[in-house]
């Protein structure tokens, strides 16, 4: 298989792992056991550029799938995902002879691990640090089973590939989606974060993502938590003599506000935007099919994944999705933007 053909089908088998994972319960929003990393330790023997392409294409891929592409929580998958390449890739390259796929594995998870807790501390404060003991409970021991499932995968030949047709999205959509995405991360001012957060919520409805409101739940409650642990400003109340202040608590919502309406945005740009060419767009296009064979079969996660790698090639349409206007696009990433900006200005 070319390198960049096997780049596409195994980074679009990392999608289909970490869609997976979304079936699995999570204690912290940005934490994942590491099933996508199984394609990458099918993947060691490549050249050190091809694996990092593939690392970058997991990382991208895993946000734009779980919907946090125009978050904080992006920045940190792509991170973690390059930093456990190259530790995987190093000690497998360097140790060849005296580390398994275990070894390298664990390596990997290691890293992530580290690379997940730091990038959420310096977003959410030193709180999170609290929870590394547990991260490295739970990724350590999962390191073992991705690595044993990566032994007992299919060849990579027989895994389906699709091609797109070549269409491109709008480079006004993805333009509208950047700047609202940055605009969100720059309002902090609570009075105006509300409104943005509520226009962000409003866009994915409008694209035709359903809200749940269960996630974004949680994440507001672990960054209340996690500031909670920082504590700042007037003493408002104790808790077990543990001083609760307004200033934590106000940093805790606005820094929930910012994710909770990023999150909003990836989730209806998963809606509206489909990569159609050169590598990006048939990763998309083998993604694509994956997903819809895993989703549409019955049974078990792990019959729906025979079915998914079961599934036969066949042309994916990359026609663009009508289900929102430009208009409303624009009119949405204008008023977070908008308020952005009055928000420095005048508060």
């Amino acid at each position: 298989m070319l390198s960049r053909d096997r780049i596409s089908s195994l980074a679009a088998l990392s999608l289909l792992f970490s869609a997976a994972e979304m079936f699995i319960p999570r204690f912290l929003p940005f934490f994942r056991l590491g099933l996508s990393n199984i394609p990458m330790l099918m993947a060691l023997d490549m050249n050190w550029a091809s694996y990092l392409v593939l690392a970058l294409m997991k990382g991208i891929g895993t946000s734009y799938v779980s919907g946090n592409l125009f978050s904080v929580f992006a920045a940190i998958s792509i991170a973690q995902s390059l930093a456990a390449a190259i530790a995987m890739k190093g000690v497998s390259a360097i140790l060849s002879r005296h580390v398994s796929v275990y070894g390298v594995s664990l390596s990997g998870a290691l890293i992530s691990t580290l690379v997940q807790i730091g990038g959420a501390a310096l977003y959410a404060g030193r709180g999170t640090l609290s929870f590394l003991p547990l991260m490295l409970l739970i990724s350590l021991p999962a390191s073992l089973i991705t690595a044993y499932i990566s032994g007992r995968m299919p060849q990579e030949g027989s895994i389906p590939a699709a091609e797109a047709d070549g269409s491109r999205p709008s480079v006004l959509v993805i333009a509208a989606l950047v700047i609202a995405g940055a605009a969100m991360m720059m309002t902090e001012d609570l009075r105006f974060l509300v409104p943005s957060a509520a226009a962000a919520l409003l866009f994915q409805r409008i694209a035709g993502r359903r809200i749940k409101p269960w996630p974004y739940i949680m994440l507001t409650l672990f960054m209340l938590i996690s500031s909670l642990l920082t504590p700042h400003g007037k003493i408002i109340a104790e808790a077990a003599g543990y001083p609760i202040t307004d200033g934590a608590i106000t940093d805790g919502i606005s820094k929930a506000l910012r994710l909770c309406g990023g999150i909003a945005l990836s989730q209806g740009c998963s809606a509206i935007i489909r990569p159609g060419k050169g590598l990006i767009g048939r990763t998309a296009a083998t993604a694509s099919m994956l997903l819809t064979a895993f989703r549409n079969a019955e049974g078990s996660i792990r019959q729906k994944f025979s079915a998914a790698l079961c599934s036969e090639t066949h042309q994916i349409s990359r026609k663009q999705p009508s289900n929102i206007t430009i208009f409303t696009l624009i009119g949405t990433s204008v008023i977070i933007t908008a308020l952005a900006i009055a928000d420095c200005l005048f508060f």
